[in-house]
Protein backbone atom coordinates (compact mmCIF):
# COMPACT_ATOMS: atom_id res chain seq x y z
CA UNK A 1 0.00 0.00 0.00
CA UNK A 2 1.19 3.56 -0.81
CA UNK A 3 2.14 5.87 2.45
CA UNK A 4 0.66 9.27 1.90
CA UNK A 5 3.48 11.73 2.85
CA UNK A 6 1.18 13.66 5.62
CA UNK A 7 3.56 14.55 8.24
CA UNK A 8 2.23 13.10 11.83
CA UNK A 9 -0.28 11.30 10.39
CA UNK A 10 -0.01 7.41 9.60
CA UNK A 11 -2.03 6.81 6.25
CA UNK A 12 -1.42 4.07 3.63
CA UNK A 13 -4.04 4.29 0.85
CA UNK A 14 -4.64 1.74 -2.21
CA UNK A 15 -6.88 2.71 -4.82
CA UNK A 16 -7.33 -0.62 -6.30
CA UNK A 17 -7.75 -2.54 -3.41
CA UNK A 18 -11.18 -4.22 -5.16
CA UNK A 19 -11.55 -4.89 -8.60
CA UNK A 20 -14.12 -2.45 -10.26
CA UNK A 21 -16.20 -5.81 -10.70
CA UNK A 22 -16.02 -7.03 -7.81
CA UNK A 23 -16.19 -3.57 -5.56
CA UNK A 24 -19.70 -3.13 -7.48
CA UNK A 25 -20.76 -7.14 -6.88
CA UNK A 26 -20.20 -6.34 -2.76
CA UNK A 27 -21.87 -2.99 -3.24
CA UNK A 28 -24.94 -4.72 -4.52
CA UNK A 29 -24.91 -7.60 -2.14
CA UNK A 30 -25.39 -5.20 0.70
CA UNK A 31 -27.08 -2.30 0.10
CA UNK A 32 -29.94 -5.14 0.09
CA UNK A 33 -28.77 -7.16 2.44
CA UNK A 34 -27.57 -5.17 5.55
CA UNK A 35 -30.71 -3.58 8.12
CA UNK A 36 -29.92 -0.24 7.28
CA UNK A 37 -31.37 2.31 9.33
CA UNK A 38 -30.57 6.01 9.92
CA UNK A 39 -30.10 6.69 13.65
CA UNK A 40 -31.00 10.10 15.34
CA UNK A 41 -28.60 11.91 17.09
CA UNK A 42 -28.07 13.34 20.42
CA UNK A 43 -29.47 16.49 19.84
CA UNK A 44 -32.69 14.46 18.19
CA UNK A 45 -32.28 15.56 14.20
CA UNK A 46 -31.32 12.63 12.08
CA UNK A 47 -27.89 11.62 11.09
CA UNK A 48 -27.48 12.06 7.63
CA UNK A 49 -26.52 8.68 6.16
CA UNK A 50 -27.76 5.22 7.10
CA UNK A 51 -25.99 3.00 8.67
CA UNK A 52 -25.43 -1.31 10.26
CA UNK A 53 -22.93 -2.32 12.51
CA UNK A 54 -21.34 -5.83 12.39
CA UNK A 55 -19.01 -7.55 14.72
CA UNK A 56 -17.93 -10.25 17.63
CA UNK A 57 -20.08 -10.40 20.64
CA UNK A 58 -18.51 -7.75 22.99
CA UNK A 59 -18.12 -5.46 20.37
CA UNK A 60 -20.63 -2.67 21.44
CA UNK A 61 -19.36 0.47 22.10
CA UNK A 62 -21.18 4.40 22.24
CA UNK A 63 -20.72 7.06 19.85
CA UNK A 64 -22.07 10.43 20.50
CA UNK A 65 -24.62 9.21 22.70
CA UNK A 66 -25.43 6.49 20.23
CA UNK A 67 -25.32 3.17 21.30
CA UNK A 68 -24.17 0.54 18.59
CA UNK A 69 -24.52 -3.40 19.36
CA UNK A 70 -23.46 -5.43 16.93
CA UNK A 71 -25.16 -8.00 14.15
CA UNK A 72 -23.36 -11.17 13.97
CA UNK A 73 -21.40 -11.17 10.54
CA UNK A 74 -22.68 -11.69 7.38
CA UNK A 75 -20.40 -14.44 5.03
CA UNK A 76 -19.61 -11.19 2.23
CA UNK A 77 -18.35 -8.60 5.51
CA UNK A 78 -16.24 -11.54 7.03
CA UNK A 79 -14.51 -12.40 4.15
CA UNK A 80 -14.05 -8.76 3.23
CA UNK A 81 -12.44 -8.43 6.48
CA UNK A 82 -10.03 -11.19 6.19
CA UNK A 83 -9.03 -9.53 2.96
CA UNK A 84 -8.42 -6.23 4.96
CA UNK A 85 -6.86 -7.56 7.57
CA UNK A 86 -4.02 -9.49 5.22
CA UNK A 87 -4.02 -6.44 3.25
CA UNK A 88 -2.77 -3.75 6.40
CA UNK A 89 1.00 -3.38 6.66
CA UNK A 90 2.70 -4.74 9.70
CA UNK A 91 4.19 -1.21 10.20
CA UNK A 92 0.87 0.04 11.32
CA UNK A 93 1.06 -2.04 14.56
CA UNK A 94 4.70 -2.10 14.75
CA UNK A 95 4.76 1.69 15.08
CA UNK A 96 2.72 1.18 17.49
CA UNK A 97 4.52 -1.37 19.49
CA UNK A 98 1.41 -3.68 19.52
CA UNK A 99 0.79 -7.17 17.84
CA UNK A 100 -1.13 -7.33 14.80
CA UNK A 101 -4.41 -7.37 16.42
CA UNK A 102 -6.83 -7.58 13.53
CA UNK A 103 -10.24 -5.82 13.01
CA UNK A 104 -13.51 -7.47 15.14
CA UNK A 105 -16.45 -5.06 14.42
CA UNK A 106 -17.25 -3.19 11.03
CA UNK A 107 -19.52 0.04 10.88
CA UNK A 108 -21.15 -0.07 7.64
CA UNK A 109 -22.46 3.76 5.78
CA UNK A 110 -24.85 4.16 3.04
CA UNK A 111 -24.76 7.69 1.44
CA UNK A 112 -28.08 7.42 -0.31
CA UNK A 113 -27.10 10.84 -2.57
CA UNK A 114 -25.02 13.51 -2.34
CA UNK A 115 -26.92 15.27 -0.02
CA UNK A 116 -25.75 12.72 2.87
CA UNK A 117 -22.48 13.21 4.35
CA UNK A 118 -20.34 12.57 7.75
CA UNK A 119 -19.24 15.50 9.81
CA UNK A 120 -15.79 16.16 10.76
CA UNK A 121 -14.52 13.80 13.52
CA UNK A 122 -12.26 11.90 14.75
CA UNK A 123 -12.65 8.03 15.67
CA UNK A 124 -10.79 8.65 19.08
CA UNK A 125 -13.25 6.35 21.47
CA UNK A 126 -11.37 4.74 24.49
CA UNK A 127 -12.58 1.57 23.40
CA UNK A 128 -11.65 1.90 19.46
CA UNK A 129 -7.82 0.80 18.48
CA UNK A 130 -5.66 3.11 16.28
CA UNK A 131 -6.14 1.34 13.35
CA UNK A 132 -8.86 2.15 11.34
CA UNK A 133 -9.62 0.94 8.30
CA UNK A 134 -12.03 2.03 5.75
CA UNK A 135 -13.34 0.67 2.08
CA UNK A 136 -15.23 2.79 -0.29
CA UNK A 137 -18.28 1.29 -2.24
CA UNK A 138 -20.34 2.64 -5.25
CA UNK A 139 -19.89 6.17 -6.22
CA UNK A 140 -16.54 8.20 -5.45
CA UNK A 141 -16.84 10.92 -3.09
CA UNK A 142 -14.75 13.45 -1.48
CA UNK A 143 -12.93 12.56 1.65
CA UNK A 144 -11.07 14.78 3.59
CA UNK A 145 -7.94 14.73 6.41
CA UNK A 146 -8.17 18.25 8.58
CA UNK A 147 -5.65 19.17 11.19
CA UNK A 148 -7.38 20.81 14.55
CA UNK A 149 -6.66 24.48 12.97
CA UNK A 150 -8.94 23.63 9.83
CA UNK A 151 -5.78 23.22 7.30
CA UNK A 152 -6.77 20.38 5.09
CA UNK A 153 -3.44 17.79 4.41
CA UNK A 154 -5.54 14.94 2.02
CA UNK A 155 -8.18 15.59 0.04
CA UNK A 156 -9.05 13.06 -2.62
CA UNK A 157 -12.06 11.25 -3.94
CA UNK A 158 -12.47 7.76 -2.84
CA UNK A 159 -13.21 5.43 -5.96
CA UNK A 160 -15.27 2.23 -5.70
CA UNK A 161 -12.84 -0.53 -4.41
CA UNK A 162 -10.19 1.54 -2.73
CA UNK A 163 -9.11 0.96 0.80
CA UNK A 164 -7.86 4.04 2.83
CA UNK A 165 -5.96 2.96 6.95
CA UNK A 166 -5.71 5.31 9.47
CA UNK A 167 -2.84 4.27 11.99
CA UNK A 168 -0.56 5.69 14.81
CA UNK A 169 -1.60 8.88 15.89
CA UNK A 170 -3.97 10.02 13.45
CA UNK A 171 -7.50 9.88 14.90
CA UNK A 172 -5.72 12.13 18.05
CA UNK A 173 -3.98 15.18 15.45
CA UNK A 174 -6.28 15.13 12.81
CA UNK A 175 -9.83 14.58 12.21
CA UNK A 176 -11.54 13.45 9.18
CA UNK A 177 -15.03 14.31 6.67
CA UNK A 178 -16.99 12.94 3.50
CA UNK A 179 -18.74 16.28 2.49
CA UNK A 180 -22.01 17.41 1.50
CA UNK A 181 -21.61 17.41 -2.65
CA UNK A 182 -25.45 18.02 -3.43
CA UNK A 183 -24.49 17.26 -7.10
CA UNK A 184 -24.28 13.62 -6.70
CA UNK A 185 -27.17 11.16 -7.25
CA UNK A 186 -25.56 7.80 -6.81
CA UNK A 187 -25.03 5.93 -3.68
CA UNK A 188 -22.30 5.15 -1.60
CA UNK A 189 -21.14 2.71 0.92
CA UNK A 190 -18.28 2.98 3.20
CA UNK A 191 -17.29 0.18 5.71
CA UNK A 192 -14.75 1.43 8.58
CA UNK A 193 -12.86 -1.78 10.36
CA UNK A 194 -11.96 -1.16 13.59
CA UNK A 195 -11.15 -3.00 16.80
CA UNK A 196 -13.37 -2.88 19.80
CA UNK A 197 -11.61 -3.59 22.99
CA UNK A 198 -13.27 -2.77 26.33
CA UNK A 199 -10.67 -2.39 29.33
Amino acid sequence: MQVLPIPEAEVYYDEHFLTDAEATALFDVLLTKCPWERRKSSFKYLVPRDESYYGEPGTHYTYSRRQYQPLSWIPELLALKRRVEEATPLSAYANLNSPKLGYNAALCNLYRDGNDSVGLHADAEPEMGPVIASVSLGAERLFRIKRHDGSVVFAERLPNGSLLIMAGKTQLKFKHEAPKEPGITRPRINLTFRHIEHN
